[in-house]
């Protein structure tokens, strides 16, 4: 038998979204901090600004495409859905998965997509957080 589903067992979107941008943005810059700091030969300065300004880029960018799909404006999920863990995941997998590709390489500017891709995402959850925030 099905057990109801009660507010205990429900996470706020934007809770969600709010630690995933917190996610998103702290591994940032630790990217950016290995890049400049923890490696033999610092990276780019270019590469490290221009990595440090996709979060915002990638919010404005997210706000202003077209969505293909419905949004959705349901102020909670359940805990255990796939949305919340792969939105709390994301960041974290990409921080390490980033972490560990430049210190065995050495090289920011080899994995420097690895970085961008994870601040892209911080992008969309700050897009996403600025939405339900908007509308809830």
């Amino acid at each position: 038998m099905a057990t109801p589903v009660t507010q205990a067992t429900q996470i706020r979107i934007v809770t969600v979204q709010l630690v995933a941008l917190s996610l998103g943005l702290v591994g940032t810059a630790l990217t950016l901090l290995q890049g400049r700091y923890w490696l033999a030969q610092a990276a780019d300065n270019r590469v490290l600004i221009l990595t440090a300004c996709v979060p915002l880029i990638a919010a404005i960018a997210f706000a202003i495409a077209p969505r293909h799909a419905a949004e959705d404006d349901s102020k909670f999920r359940p805990l255990r859905a796939w949305t919340v863990w792969g939105n709390l995941l994301a960041p974290v997998g990409l921080t390490a998965l980033t972490l560990i590709a430049v210190a065995a390489s050495g090289s920011f500017q080899d994995f420097a997509g690895f970085a961008m891709l994870l601040a892209a995402n911080a992008g969309r959850n700050l897009r996403d957080l600025i939405h339900h925030l908007r509308f809830s």
